[in-house]
């Protein structure tokens, strides 16, 4: 069986939107253990690098998850060969957010 816990390298450096309707985070993916997000939440701005803890699943799907400073506690499957990404976050308030979106290249 071949391993699936690697990092997917061709990731590092790229840019990438989820895109959940008008809320639309954007993800830079600076190494195998951090994340820069950025993103707006109606008054509120999210711009800061997280740890996270990623799993490859198969080429081009990964599973990843971080908590941000305000509490908010995050999953995403993305799907980069099929442009979709799943997203299930417990809010720092307790709220459930889980949405579904695609997931777009940002050019360098």
């Amino acid at each position: 069986m071949a391993e699936t816990n690697i990092f997917p390298a061709s990731l590092i450096g790229k840019t990438f939107d989820c895109v959940f309707g008008a809320f639309v985070p954007r993800l830079t993916f600076f190494s195998p253990e951090e994340l820069h997000v950025q993103a707006s939440i109606g008054a509120a701005e999210i711009d800061e690098v997280v740890k996270i803890d990623m799993t490859s699943v198969r080429p081009n799907l990964v599973l990843m998850s971080w908590t941000e400073r305000s509490g908010n506690f995050i999953v995403q499957l993305q799907d980069h060969e099929n442009g979709i990404v799943h997203n299930y976050a417990r809010l720092a308030d307790g709220q459930l957010f889980c949405a579904q979106g695609a997931i777009q290249s940002v050019p360098a």
